[in-house]
């Protein structure tokens, strides 16, 4: 099963070859193919992978995470006095 996911936290090369050895921790993952732009990462697994599982392996590897629909939204004003 092909699964792609977006990944935040990677800022170099090196992010990408931590991610990609934390990724081929997860147990039924088989390949791992991690790109720095777009900050994503393609798994070919048995079966599908949870955010769960990817944030826990990510969580050991350093401070990455799976980046989920609520990231992407624009923030709210807390009330400054800019609105």
């Amino acid at each position: 099963m092909n699964q792609i996911v977006s990944i935040k936290g990677m800022t170099c090369g090196g992010c990408v070859k931590s991610v990609e050895k934390a990724l081929s921790t997860i147990e039924g993952v088989q390949e791992v193919s991690v790109t720095l732009n777009p900050p994503q990462a393609d798994l070919q697994a048995a079966q599908t992978v949870t955010d769960q599982q990817i944030n826990k392996a990510l969580s050991a590897a350093g401070d990455y995470r799976v980046t989920t629909t609520e990231d992407n939204e624009p923030k709210k004003s807390a009330g400054s006095c800019c609105g």
